[in-house]
């Protein structure tokens, strides 16, 4: 299997400084590249991860007695952790198994879904569900202020005009809905012009924002002094808030972009924006 690569790890390694004597967090566990490397230099991980399949690959890819695995969402680190840490990670994009996942929601291709839900057992709304009955105010709400999507307004009023006659159950048709409108306004993008809307609408489904702020927050009582937390973002929105963090408490911190060797030999990186803050 083929699987996803760690963004940003040597930062992370060079930030955290793993050793035998360290227990860690990874918040974010996905197909285990960030654990694995910080195993291998001795520390024990206790890691978090909301996507069952997710958890499926990690027990077949790693069997090590210091790793501890935690089936829910971190927004609720405090309810599981008893004593305090040496540092915490975050690493808050999808796994490439997700993005290109059937009958998950994530994939532009995927014909048989719109769900986008980490963990569907504990979760109700869905992308189907936002596209197909949310308002045009709501909509617009979401595509200019999560996607910073510059034609939020006549895009907004192209899906509900589109959902009146067939309702969009798929992620497929939903991206093509996208790129016609952009081909018809003569657009070009370099990126897929989807790629912003799916994002969003993934951070709404699974409240990311309201999650990151709160696990944030809790981070100031899990972590030892002197401790580190890393937090590894590719959405604005995502870094705004940690920035904000920060700077509302005065902490220590340092910031690394992925460099141009790691973006041509993984361009999933390309986005990622990773940013350290010691706890004091």
């Amino acid at each position: 299997m083929d699987y996803h690569l760690p963004v940003l790890i040597d930062e992370v390694i060079k930030t955290l400084k793993p050793d035998s004597t360290k227990t860690f967090v990874d918040c974010t566990l996905g197909n285990g590249g960030h654990t694995k490397k910080l195993l291998e230099l001795g520390a024990k991980i206790i890691a978090f991860e909301a996507d069952k399949n997710n958890i499926e690959i990690v027990k077949n890819r790693i069997q090590d007695p210091r790793l501890t695995i935690i089936n829910d969402n971190f927004v609720n680190l405090s309810k599981h952790l008893t004593d305090k840490v040496d540092g915490i990670l975050f690493d808050l994009g999808l796994s490439v198994n997700q993005q290109k996942a059937d009958n998950r929601g994530f994939s532009f291709n995927d014909e048989n879904s719109l769900d986008m839900r980490l963990d569907p057992t504990n979760q109700e709304l869905t992308a189907e569900e936002i596209i197909n009955t949310y308002s045009y105010e709501q909509l617009f709400d979401i595509f200019s202020k999560i996607s910073q999507e510059k034609l939020s307004k006549p895009l907004a009023i192209r899906i509900i005009s589109s959902r009146k006659h067939h309702p969009i159950k798929t992620a497929t048709r939903l991206a093509d809905i996208i790129r016609s409108f952009y081909k018809e306004k003569h657009i070009r993008t370099s990126i897929d012009p989807a790629t912003k809307i799916f994002m969003a609408l993934r951070i709404v489904v699974n409240n990311e924002f309201e999650n990151l702020k709160s696990a944030l927050n809790q981070t100031l009582n899990l972590v030892k002094p002197s401790g580190t937390v890393c937090v590894i973002s590719f959405h604005s929105g995502e870094d705004r808030i940690v920035k904000q963090f920060i700077r509302e408490h005065h902490l220590k911190n340092t910031m690394s972009l992925p460099s141009q060797e790691e973006i041509q030999s993984n361009p999933l990186s390309r986005s990622s924006v990773l940013r350290c803050f010691q706890i004091e």
